[in-house]
Protein backbone atom coordinates (compact mmCIF):
# COMPACT_ATOMS: atom_id res chain seq x y z
CA UNK A 1 0.00 0.00 0.00
CA UNK A 2 1.62 3.35 -0.99
CA UNK A 3 -1.15 5.91 0.41
CA UNK A 4 -3.41 5.77 3.56
CA UNK A 5 -6.26 7.81 4.32
CA UNK A 6 -6.72 8.05 8.11
CA UNK A 7 -9.69 9.46 10.03
CA UNK A 8 -9.87 10.28 13.36
CA UNK A 9 -13.21 10.80 15.98
CA UNK A 10 -12.90 13.23 18.51
CA UNK A 11 -16.44 12.49 20.24
CA UNK A 12 -18.22 13.54 23.36
CA UNK A 13 -19.51 11.04 26.17
CA UNK A 14 -22.83 10.50 26.19
CA UNK A 15 -25.50 8.37 28.48
CA UNK A 16 -27.12 6.70 25.27
CA UNK A 17 -30.61 5.48 26.02
CA UNK A 18 -30.33 1.86 23.40
CA UNK A 19 -27.61 0.78 21.87
CA UNK A 20 -29.58 1.68 18.80
CA UNK A 21 -29.39 5.38 19.59
CA UNK A 22 -25.43 4.64 20.07
CA UNK A 23 -24.94 2.90 16.91
CA UNK A 24 -26.93 5.86 15.16
CA UNK A 25 -24.43 8.39 16.70
CA UNK A 26 -21.55 6.64 15.81
CA UNK A 27 -22.32 6.41 12.05
CA UNK A 28 -22.42 10.00 11.70
CA UNK A 29 -18.67 9.96 12.14
CA UNK A 30 -18.40 6.89 9.48
CA UNK A 31 -20.18 8.56 7.45
CA UNK A 32 -18.05 11.39 7.33
CA UNK A 33 -15.00 9.23 7.26
CA UNK A 34 -16.21 7.33 4.25
CA UNK A 35 -16.78 10.57 2.56
CA UNK A 36 -13.07 11.25 2.97
CA UNK A 37 -12.51 8.15 1.62
CA UNK A 38 -10.80 6.82 4.98
CA UNK A 39 -9.37 3.24 5.17
CA UNK A 40 -8.75 3.53 9.15
CA UNK A 41 -10.07 4.83 11.44
CA UNK A 42 -9.62 5.54 15.23
CA UNK A 43 -11.60 6.26 18.33
CA UNK A 44 -10.77 7.31 21.56
CA UNK A 45 -10.47 6.27 25.05
CA UNK A 46 -13.40 5.27 27.14
CA UNK A 47 -15.57 5.94 24.29
CA UNK A 48 -16.55 1.89 24.52
CA UNK A 49 -18.02 2.88 27.84
CA UNK A 50 -20.69 4.05 26.45
CA UNK A 51 -22.19 0.52 25.51
CA UNK A 52 -23.00 0.31 29.00
CA UNK A 53 -25.95 2.53 29.63
CA UNK A 54 -28.76 0.82 27.88
CA UNK A 55 -27.40 -2.17 29.43
CA UNK A 56 -28.81 -0.54 32.50
CA UNK A 57 -32.26 -0.44 34.15
CA UNK A 58 -33.52 0.93 37.47
CA UNK A 59 -35.17 4.17 38.75
CA UNK A 60 -31.66 6.03 39.12
CA UNK A 61 -30.02 4.66 35.47
CA UNK A 62 -32.77 6.65 34.14
CA UNK A 63 -32.91 9.65 35.68
CA UNK A 64 -28.72 9.95 34.82
CA UNK A 65 -30.00 8.84 30.66
CA UNK A 66 -32.45 11.83 31.05
CA UNK A 67 -30.24 14.54 32.44
CA UNK A 68 -27.98 13.83 29.67
CA UNK A 69 -30.51 13.95 27.13
CA UNK A 70 -31.49 17.68 27.79
CA UNK A 71 -27.88 18.89 27.87
CA UNK A 72 -27.86 17.64 23.66
CA UNK A 73 -28.19 20.68 21.52
CA UNK A 74 -31.15 18.76 18.93
CA UNK A 75 -33.56 18.10 22.44
CA UNK A 76 -36.62 19.70 22.88
CA UNK A 77 -37.75 22.33 25.27
CA UNK A 78 -39.76 19.34 27.12
CA UNK A 79 -36.74 17.38 27.23
CA UNK A 80 -34.54 20.05 28.46
CA UNK A 81 -37.13 20.57 31.47
CA UNK A 82 -37.78 17.39 32.36
CA UNK A 83 -34.01 16.56 32.06
CA UNK A 84 -33.38 19.44 34.15
CA UNK A 85 -35.51 17.86 37.07
CA UNK A 86 -34.04 14.64 36.52
CA UNK A 87 -30.46 15.71 36.77
CA UNK A 88 -31.44 17.45 40.21
CA UNK A 89 -33.09 14.48 41.29
CA UNK A 90 -30.27 11.90 40.34
CA UNK A 91 -27.84 14.52 42.29
CA UNK A 92 -30.61 14.28 45.41
CA UNK A 93 -30.21 10.57 44.96
CA UNK A 94 -26.13 10.69 44.83
CA UNK A 95 -26.79 8.54 41.70
CA UNK A 96 -23.43 7.32 40.01
CA UNK A 97 -23.26 6.29 36.78
CA UNK A 98 -19.61 4.67 37.59
CA UNK A 99 -20.64 2.71 40.45
CA UNK A 100 -23.54 1.33 38.34
CA UNK A 101 -21.36 0.36 35.75
CA UNK A 102 -18.49 -1.10 38.01
CA UNK A 103 -21.68 -3.68 38.86
CA UNK A 104 -22.57 -4.66 35.96
CA UNK A 105 -19.28 -5.65 34.48
CA UNK A 106 -18.30 -7.43 38.13
CA UNK A 107 -21.95 -9.66 37.36
CA UNK A 108 -22.39 -9.73 34.01
CA UNK A 109 -19.07 -9.04 31.81
CA UNK A 110 -20.09 -11.39 29.12
CA UNK A 111 -23.30 -9.41 28.11
CA UNK A 112 -20.86 -6.27 27.81
CA UNK A 113 -18.41 -7.60 25.22
CA UNK A 114 -21.13 -8.57 23.33
CA UNK A 115 -22.51 -5.89 23.29
CA UNK A 116 -19.42 -4.22 22.46
CA UNK A 117 -18.65 -6.82 20.07
CA UNK A 118 -21.99 -6.42 18.32
CA UNK A 119 -21.34 -2.94 17.49
CA UNK A 120 -18.23 -1.75 16.84
CA UNK A 121 -17.62 -4.87 14.80
CA UNK A 122 -21.18 -4.44 12.73
CA UNK A 123 -19.83 -0.75 12.23
CA UNK A 124 -17.09 -2.24 10.80
CA UNK A 125 -18.08 -4.01 8.23
CA UNK A 126 -21.05 -1.81 7.44
CA UNK A 127 -18.97 0.70 6.45
CA UNK A 128 -15.83 -1.55 5.37
CA UNK A 129 -13.12 0.07 7.16
CA UNK A 130 -10.24 -0.91 9.86
CA UNK A 131 -11.57 0.23 13.13
CA UNK A 132 -9.94 0.72 15.81
CA UNK A 133 -12.43 0.65 18.36
CA UNK A 134 -12.80 3.17 21.55
CA UNK A 135 -11.31 1.80 24.42
CA UNK A 136 -13.89 0.27 27.69
CA UNK A 137 -13.49 -1.97 30.62
CA UNK A 138 -13.57 -5.43 29.64
CA UNK A 139 -12.75 -8.73 30.77
CA UNK A 140 -9.71 -9.84 29.45
CA UNK A 141 -10.18 -12.77 26.78
CA UNK A 142 -6.85 -14.69 27.94
CA UNK A 143 -8.47 -14.51 31.57
CA UNK A 144 -11.34 -12.93 32.17
CA UNK A 145 -9.85 -10.17 34.26
CA UNK A 146 -11.55 -6.53 33.67
CA UNK A 147 -8.85 -4.32 32.18
CA UNK A 148 -9.12 -1.21 29.97
CA UNK A 149 -8.70 -2.60 26.06
CA UNK A 150 -8.85 -1.78 22.68
CA UNK A 151 -10.34 -4.04 20.04
CA UNK A 152 -9.23 -3.64 16.74
CA UNK A 153 -11.73 -4.81 14.20
CA UNK A 154 -10.94 -5.90 10.31
CA UNK A 155 -13.31 -4.76 6.99
CA UNK A 156 -15.19 -8.25 7.62
CA UNK A 157 -15.95 -7.33 11.28
CA UNK A 158 -13.57 -9.90 12.41
CA UNK A 159 -11.47 -9.12 15.85
CA UNK A 160 -7.96 -8.92 14.37
CA UNK A 161 -6.32 -8.28 17.93
CA UNK A 162 -6.70 -5.74 20.77
CA UNK A 163 -4.16 -3.70 23.54
CA UNK A 164 -4.89 -3.72 27.28
CA UNK A 165 -3.72 -0.26 29.10
CA UNK A 166 -0.39 -1.08 30.73
CA UNK A 167 0.28 2.29 32.72
CA UNK A 168 -3.15 2.78 34.60
CA UNK A 169 -3.92 6.54 35.91
CA UNK A 170 -5.49 6.72 39.36
CA UNK A 171 -9.06 6.78 37.53
CA UNK A 172 -8.74 3.31 36.31
CA UNK A 173 -7.55 1.83 39.58
CA UNK A 174 -11.13 1.32 41.01
CA UNK A 175 -11.59 -0.84 37.83
CA UNK A 176 -9.10 -2.24 35.79
CA UNK A 177 -5.44 -4.53 36.45
CA UNK A 178 -3.19 -3.45 34.28
CA UNK A 179 -2.26 -5.56 30.88
CA UNK A 180 0.65 -7.75 30.49
CA UNK A 181 2.88 -6.58 27.42
CA UNK A 182 2.34 -4.70 23.90
CA UNK A 183 2.00 -6.01 20.84
CA UNK A 184 2.12 -5.33 17.18
CA UNK A 185 -1.80 -5.83 16.12
CA UNK A 186 -1.42 -7.12 11.59
CA UNK A 187 -4.22 -5.10 9.70
CA UNK A 188 -4.70 -4.95 6.28
CA UNK A 189 -3.65 -1.22 6.45
CA UNK A 190 -0.32 -2.11 8.38
CA UNK A 191 0.91 -3.35 11.49
CA UNK A 192 -0.41 -1.36 14.06
CA UNK A 193 0.79 -0.39 17.52
CA UNK A 194 -1.58 0.57 19.87
CA UNK A 195 -0.89 2.62 23.12
CA UNK A 196 -3.29 4.00 25.75
CA UNK A 197 -3.43 6.75 27.95
CA UNK A 198 -0.10 6.81 29.94
CA UNK A 199 1.75 3.68 28.32
CA UNK A 200 2.82 6.35 25.39
CA UNK A 201 4.64 8.73 27.59
CA UNK A 202 7.84 5.62 27.80
CA UNK A 203 9.86 5.83 25.15
CA UNK A 204 10.00 2.62 25.37
CA UNK A 205 6.82 1.24 24.90
CA UNK A 206 6.93 3.26 21.31
CA UNK A 207 10.38 2.03 20.63
CA UNK A 208 9.36 -1.65 21.45
CA UNK A 209 6.39 -1.63 19.33
CA UNK A 210 8.65 0.15 16.30
CA UNK A 211 11.17 -2.81 16.43
CA UNK A 212 8.21 -5.44 16.65
CA UNK A 213 7.22 -4.35 13.07
CA UNK A 214 5.15 -1.34 13.83
CA UNK A 215 4.09 0.66 10.94
CA UNK A 216 1.49 3.06 12.58
CA UNK A 217 1.52 4.25 16.21
CA UNK A 218 -2.13 5.00 17.05
CA UNK A 219 -2.81 6.35 20.68
CA UNK A 220 -6.37 7.15 22.44
CA UNK A 221 -6.92 9.38 25.37
CA UNK A 222 -9.03 10.97 28.16
CA UNK A 223 -8.02 13.94 29.89
CA UNK A 224 -9.99 15.99 32.51
CA UNK A 225 -6.88 18.34 33.00
CA UNK A 226 -5.31 20.59 30.33
CA UNK A 227 -1.76 19.60 31.76
CA UNK A 228 -2.56 15.44 31.41
CA UNK A 229 -3.96 16.61 28.16
CA UNK A 230 -0.31 18.19 26.96
CA UNK A 231 1.94 15.88 28.42
CA UNK A 232 -0.06 13.04 26.52
CA UNK A 233 0.46 15.17 23.44
CA UNK A 234 3.81 15.72 23.73
CA UNK A 235 4.03 12.24 24.52
CA UNK A 236 2.76 11.03 21.15
CA UNK A 237 4.61 13.67 19.42
CA UNK A 238 8.17 12.26 20.84
CA UNK A 239 7.07 8.80 19.76
CA UNK A 240 6.11 9.30 16.24
CA UNK A 241 9.40 11.32 16.02
CA UNK A 242 11.66 8.85 18.14
CA UNK A 243 10.45 5.94 15.74
CA UNK A 244 9.88 8.08 12.49
CA UNK A 245 6.53 6.54 11.79
CA UNK A 246 2.81 7.89 11.14
CA UNK A 247 1.08 8.09 14.02
CA UNK A 248 -3.09 9.28 15.54
CA UNK A 249 -4.31 10.31 18.87
CA UNK A 250 -7.98 10.40 19.00
CA UNK A 251 -9.41 12.52 22.46
CA UNK A 252 -12.43 11.94 24.13
CA UNK A 253 -14.00 15.06 25.12
CA UNK A 254 -17.48 16.76 26.22
CA UNK A 255 -19.34 16.05 29.63
CA UNK A 256 -18.40 13.80 32.12
CA UNK A 257 -20.32 11.38 34.12
CA UNK A 258 -17.68 8.70 34.77
CA UNK A 259 -14.81 9.83 36.48
CA UNK A 260 -14.18 8.56 40.28
CA UNK A 261 -12.91 11.63 42.21
CA UNK A 262 -13.65 15.11 39.93
CA UNK A 263 -16.27 15.12 37.54
CA UNK A 264 -14.58 17.91 35.21
CA UNK A 265 -15.33 17.61 31.94
CA UNK A 266 -12.93 15.71 29.14
CA UNK A 267 -11.14 17.56 26.88
CA UNK A 268 -8.62 17.26 24.20
CA UNK A 269 -7.73 18.20 20.33
CA UNK A 270 -7.20 15.10 18.17
CA UNK A 271 -4.33 15.05 15.54
CA UNK A 272 -2.91 12.87 12.87
CA UNK A 273 0.86 12.89 12.99
CA UNK A 274 4.03 12.41 10.61
CA UNK A 275 7.40 12.76 10.82
CA UNK A 276 8.74 16.43 11.36
CA UNK A 277 10.46 15.84 7.69
CA UNK A 278 6.93 15.37 6.13
CA UNK A 279 4.82 18.30 7.23
CA UNK A 280 4.42 21.79 7.12
CA UNK A 281 6.74 23.81 8.86
CA UNK A 282 8.21 20.82 10.57
CA UNK A 283 5.81 20.83 13.48
CA UNK A 284 5.13 17.14 13.16
CA UNK A 285 0.97 17.63 12.77
CA UNK A 286 -0.56 17.03 9.32
CA UNK A 287 -4.07 17.87 11.03
CA UNK A 288 -5.12 18.56 14.28
CA UNK A 289 -8.91 19.80 16.26
CA UNK A 290 -9.24 22.98 16.36
CA UNK A 291 -11.48 22.99 19.27
CA UNK A 292 -11.03 21.14 23.36
CA UNK A 293 -14.47 20.56 23.71
CA UNK A 294 -16.59 19.70 19.99
CA UNK A 295 -16.87 17.00 18.02
CA UNK A 296 -14.74 16.74 15.09
CA UNK A 297 -13.30 14.22 12.34
CA UNK A 298 -9.91 15.04 11.06
CA UNK A 299 -8.54 13.27 8.27
CA UNK A 300 -5.10 12.87 6.41
CA UNK A 301 -2.89 11.14 4.09
CA UNK A 302 0.38 8.88 5.26
CA UNK A 303 2.17 8.37 2.14
CA UNK A 304 4.28 5.10 2.65
CA UNK A 305 6.95 5.43 -0.34
CA UNK A 306 7.95 8.99 1.79
CA UNK A 307 8.31 7.28 4.59
CA UNK A 308 10.92 4.59 3.55
CA UNK A 309 13.07 7.29 1.25
CA UNK A 310 12.85 9.34 4.45
CA UNK A 311 14.50 6.36 6.66
CA UNK A 312 17.11 6.12 3.80
CA UNK A 313 18.15 10.15 3.69
CA UNK A 314 17.11 11.52 6.70
CA UNK A 315 20.05 13.52 8.20
CA UNK A 316 19.12 11.74 11.69
CA UNK A 317 18.26 8.22 10.92
CA UNK A 318 17.25 7.33 14.63
CA UNK A 319 16.14 4.10 13.55
CA UNK A 320 19.14 3.04 12.89
CA UNK A 321 21.79 4.87 14.53
CA UNK A 322 21.08 3.74 17.90
CA UNK A 323 23.94 2.58 19.32
CA UNK A 324 22.85 -0.96 20.92
CA UNK A 325 26.03 -2.30 20.89
CA UNK A 326 26.80 -0.19 23.95
CA UNK A 327 23.45 0.80 25.39
CA UNK A 328 22.23 -2.91 24.75
CA UNK A 329 24.02 -4.66 27.67
CA UNK A 330 23.90 -1.46 29.98
CA UNK A 331 19.96 -0.63 29.63
CA UNK A 332 19.67 -5.00 29.97
CA UNK A 333 21.22 -5.14 33.35
CA UNK A 334 19.89 -2.02 34.10
CA UNK A 335 16.09 -3.05 33.25
CA UNK A 336 16.99 -6.59 35.36
CA UNK A 337 17.28 -4.63 38.57
CA UNK A 338 15.10 -2.27 38.16
CA UNK A 339 12.54 -5.77 38.02
CA UNK A 340 13.85 -7.03 41.13
CA UNK A 341 13.32 -3.81 42.54
CA UNK A 342 9.73 -3.81 41.82
CA UNK A 343 8.92 -7.46 42.45
CA UNK A 344 10.61 -6.50 46.01
CA UNK A 345 7.91 -3.94 46.63
CA UNK A 346 10.44 -1.15 46.28
CA UNK A 347 10.40 1.68 43.98
CA UNK A 348 13.06 1.34 41.58
CA UNK A 349 15.64 4.49 41.73
CA UNK A 350 18.99 5.17 40.38
CA UNK A 351 21.75 3.41 42.16
CA UNK A 352 23.77 5.22 44.72
CA UNK A 353 27.50 4.99 44.89
CA UNK A 354 26.90 2.31 47.42
CA UNK A 355 24.41 0.16 46.07
CA UNK A 356 25.71 0.07 42.43
CA UNK A 357 25.99 -3.78 41.73
CA UNK A 358 29.81 -5.50 41.60
CA UNK A 359 30.65 -8.41 39.76
CA UNK A 360 28.20 -10.23 37.19
CA UNK A 361 25.43 -8.18 38.43
CA UNK A 362 27.64 -4.99 37.24
CA UNK A 363 26.79 -2.56 34.68
CA UNK A 364 28.85 -2.22 31.66
CA UNK A 365 31.08 0.72 32.82
CA UNK A 366 30.36 4.07 30.71
CA UNK A 367 33.41 5.98 29.65
CA UNK A 368 33.23 9.30 30.97
CA UNK A 369 33.52 12.27 28.78
CA UNK A 370 37.17 13.62 28.57
CA UNK A 371 37.42 17.02 28.59
CA UNK A 372 39.51 18.69 25.78
CA UNK A 373 43.52 19.90 26.31
CA UNK A 374 43.77 23.41 26.48
CA UNK A 375 46.91 25.26 26.36
CA UNK A 376 45.87 28.32 28.59
CA UNK A 377 45.44 27.32 32.28
CA UNK A 378 41.93 27.98 33.75
CA UNK A 379 41.82 30.91 35.89
CA UNK A 380 41.99 29.93 39.85
CA UNK A 381 41.08 32.69 42.38
CA UNK A 382 43.21 32.73 44.94
CA UNK A 383 40.53 34.31 47.40
CA UNK A 384 36.94 33.09 48.26
CA UNK A 385 34.24 35.05 49.63
CA UNK A 386 32.67 34.01 52.42
CA UNK A 387 29.28 35.63 54.10
CA UNK A 388 28.55 35.32 58.26
CA UNK A 389 26.00 33.15 58.88
CA UNK A 390 23.22 35.62 60.04
CA UNK A 391 19.25 34.20 59.30
CA UNK A 392 18.20 36.76 62.06
CA UNK A 393 19.54 39.66 61.19
CA UNK A 394 20.27 41.88 58.18
CA UNK A 395 23.33 41.99 56.56
CA UNK A 396 25.84 45.34 56.73
CA UNK A 397 27.79 46.22 53.54
CA UNK A 398 30.87 44.99 55.37
CA UNK A 399 29.16 41.71 55.57
CA UNK A 400 27.76 41.33 51.62
CA UNK A 401 29.54 39.06 49.53
CA UNK A 402 32.20 41.27 47.03
CA UNK A 403 30.76 41.25 43.55
CA UNK A 404 33.82 43.44 42.30
CA UNK A 405 36.75 44.77 43.78
CA UNK A 406 39.09 47.89 43.09
CA UNK A 407 41.84 47.56 41.04
CA UNK A 408 44.79 48.36 43.13
CA UNK A 409 45.84 49.50 46.06
CA UNK A 410 45.17 52.70 47.51
CA UNK A 411 47.76 53.36 50.55
CA UNK A 412 51.27 54.33 51.57
CA UNK A 413 54.22 52.24 49.51
CA UNK A 414 56.20 51.62 52.97
CA UNK A 415 53.75 49.37 54.18
CA UNK A 416 55.57 46.43 52.72
CA UNK A 417 52.79 44.02 55.10
CA UNK A 418 49.72 45.09 53.01
CA UNK A 419 51.73 45.35 49.54
CA UNK A 420 52.93 41.47 50.53
CA UNK A 421 49.54 40.54 51.56
CA UNK A 422 47.89 42.35 47.81
CA UNK A 423 46.70 39.04 45.20
CA UNK A 424 49.03 39.04 42.53
CA UNK A 425 46.67 39.97 39.95
CA UNK A 426 46.27 43.07 41.22
CA UNK A 427 47.71 46.08 39.29
CA UNK A 428 49.97 48.11 41.06
CA UNK A 429 51.83 51.92 40.08
CA UNK A 430 54.07 53.67 41.91
CA UNK A 431 55.55 56.82 40.77
CA UNK A 432 59.01 58.06 41.58
CA UNK A 433 58.15 61.63 42.21
CA UNK A 434 55.02 60.54 44.57
CA UNK A 435 55.22 58.35 47.82
CA UNK A 436 51.81 57.25 46.92
CA UNK A 437 50.61 53.78 45.04
CA UNK A 438 48.60 55.15 42.54
CA UNK A 439 46.57 53.27 39.35
CA UNK A 440 44.56 55.87 37.23
CA UNK A 441 42.57 54.10 34.22
CA UNK A 442 42.44 57.11 32.24
CA UNK A 443 45.80 58.11 32.54
CA UNK A 444 46.77 54.75 31.03
CA UNK A 445 44.13 55.36 28.43
CA UNK A 446 45.41 58.64 27.60
CA UNK A 447 48.72 57.73 27.51
CA UNK A 448 47.79 54.77 24.61
CA UNK A 449 45.55 57.20 22.48
CA UNK A 450 47.05 60.80 22.72
CA UNK A 451 50.71 60.15 21.41
CA UNK A 452 52.20 60.34 24.75
CA UNK A 453 51.05 64.05 25.54
CA UNK A 454 50.73 63.50 29.10
CA UNK A 455 53.07 61.46 31.77
CA UNK A 456 52.22 60.75 35.15
CA UNK A 457 55.15 62.80 36.09
CA UNK A 458 53.38 65.93 34.48
CA UNK A 459 49.62 64.89 35.82
CA UNK A 460 51.82 64.78 39.46
CA UNK A 461 53.06 68.26 39.12
CA UNK A 462 50.07 69.80 37.22
CA UNK A 463 52.22 70.50 34.37
CA UNK A 464 50.40 69.51 31.74
CA UNK A 465 50.21 69.57 28.13
CA UNK A 466 46.76 70.77 28.17
CA UNK A 467 47.27 72.99 30.99
CA UNK A 468 50.25 74.68 29.17
CA UNK A 469 47.68 75.21 25.98
CA UNK A 470 44.98 77.09 27.98
CA UNK A 471 45.34 80.79 28.66
CA UNK A 472 44.07 83.93 30.09
CA UNK A 473 41.15 82.95 32.53
CA UNK A 474 41.02 79.61 31.36
CA UNK A 475 44.52 78.81 32.71
CA UNK A 476 43.56 80.61 35.87
CA UNK A 477 40.68 78.75 36.50
CA UNK A 478 42.61 75.34 36.41
CA UNK A 479 45.52 76.72 38.00
CA UNK A 480 43.09 77.46 41.07
CA UNK A 481 41.42 74.24 40.77
CA UNK A 482 45.36 72.79 41.01
CA UNK A 483 46.12 75.33 43.61
CA UNK A 484 43.35 74.02 45.80
CA UNK A 485 44.00 70.39 45.44
CA UNK A 486 47.45 70.71 46.84
CA UNK A 487 46.70 72.94 49.47
CA UNK A 488 46.82 71.50 52.95
CA UNK A 489 42.71 71.82 53.92
CA UNK A 490 42.03 69.71 50.78
CA UNK A 491 44.48 66.86 52.39
CA UNK A 492 43.20 67.06 55.63
CA UNK A 493 39.99 66.37 54.36
CA UNK A 494 40.87 62.78 53.30
CA UNK A 495 40.39 63.54 49.65
CA UNK A 496 43.13 62.18 47.94
CA UNK A 497 44.84 64.53 44.89
CA UNK A 498 43.95 62.71 41.46
CA UNK A 499 44.72 64.14 38.07
CA UNK A 500 42.37 66.39 35.93
CA UNK A 501 39.58 63.99 34.10
CA UNK A 502 38.45 64.97 31.06
CA UNK A 503 35.42 66.70 32.70
CA UNK A 504 37.29 68.68 35.00
CA UNK A 505 39.26 70.16 32.10
CA UNK A 506 35.62 70.77 30.45
CA UNK A 507 34.28 72.60 33.71
CA UNK A 508 37.32 74.57 34.36
CA UNK A 509 37.44 75.73 30.90
CA UNK A 510 33.78 76.81 30.74
CA UNK A 511 34.46 78.81 33.89
CA UNK A 512 37.50 80.36 32.21
CA UNK A 513 35.03 81.67 29.21
CA UNK A 514 32.23 82.77 31.97
CA UNK A 515 34.52 84.70 33.19
CA UNK A 516 35.74 86.21 30.30
CA UNK A 517 32.12 87.08 29.00
CA UNK A 518 31.39 88.46 32.82
CA UNK A 519 34.85 90.93 31.97
CA UNK A 520 33.72 91.91 28.50
CA UNK A 521 30.07 92.72 29.63
CA UNK A 522 31.63 94.72 32.57
CA UNK A 523 33.58 96.89 30.10
CA UNK A 524 30.69 97.18 27.43
CA UNK A 525 28.69 98.59 30.64
CA UNK A 526 31.73 101.05 31.67
CA UNK A 527 31.53 102.36 28.05
CA UNK A 528 27.93 102.66 27.72
CA UNK A 529 27.78 104.60 30.70
CA UNK A 530 30.40 106.88 29.69
CA UNK A 531 28.46 107.86 26.59
CA UNK A 532 24.99 108.02 28.27
CA UNK A 533 25.95 110.28 30.88
CA UNK A 534 26.59 113.89 28.69
CA UNK A 535 22.86 112.73 27.87
CA UNK A 536 21.84 112.34 31.02
CA UNK A 537 23.10 115.84 32.25
CA UNK A 538 21.49 117.87 29.84
CA UNK A 539 18.26 116.54 30.16
CA UNK A 540 18.88 117.59 34.25
CA UNK A 541 19.57 121.13 33.21
CA UNK A 542 16.45 120.72 31.39
CA UNK A 543 14.47 119.99 34.15
CA UNK A 544 15.94 122.16 36.24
Amino acid sequence: MKTLIVACIQQKMRLPQTLEEYREDLRRFLRAAETKRARLVVFPELAGVMVIPPLLGGFQANLLKRADLARRRQSSLWQKFSGGISGALAGWLNSDFRQMAGALLTTQPDMVWDAYDEVFGGLAQEFDVTLVAPSAYLPDPLDGVLRNLAVVYGPGGERLGYQAKRVLHPEDEDLAQPGHEWNVIPTPVGRIGLMLGGDLLYPEVGRLLAYQGAELLIAQGAATERVLYEKLRAGMLARMQDNQLFAAISFLVGHNEFSRRQRDPFLGRSSVLAPQELTPRASGVLVESSNFRSESVLSAVWDFEKLAELWETSDTPVRSQLPLDAVGPALAQLYKKMNQLAQSGRHPRPFSEAQRPEGAEALPAIPEPQEPETKERPVEMEESVTVPNRTNSTLSLDDLPVLSSVTSYWGDASDTEIKASLPAHVPVSLTPESDDWEYDEFASLQEKGTEGKTTSAKMQTGESDELQELSGPEADAVEGMAAQSESPEFAQSGRHPRPFSEAQKVAAKQAGDSQADDEESEEETQEMDALLAPKAEDDREQTG
